[in-house]
């Protein structure tokens, strides 16, 4: 663990506190709560291609925020 970048961590919970609802919230049921999509879907009571959506859309915007590498 200590091979962990702490910048780099504060850096994605920022990026991750600044994406817009529903994107924030799909993304920490599926990413960090591992949950699968269907049970996204029904959390939230939205289909599964709208959890998709969500997600590919937080994923791009975290991929823009952070960078391609990651810095």
């Amino acid at each position: 663990m200590s091979d962990i970048d702490p910048r780099l961590v504060a850096r994605i919970g920022a990026a991750v506190a600044a994406l817009p609802e529903p994107e924030q919230t799909v993304f920490l049921l599926h990413a960090v709560d591992e949950h699968d999509f269907a049970t996204v879907a029904a959390r939230l009571g939205i289909g599964v291609d709208e959890v998709e959506r969500l997600l590919a859309s937080a994923l791009v915007r975290l991929g823009r925020d952070l960078g391609a590498d990651g810095r």
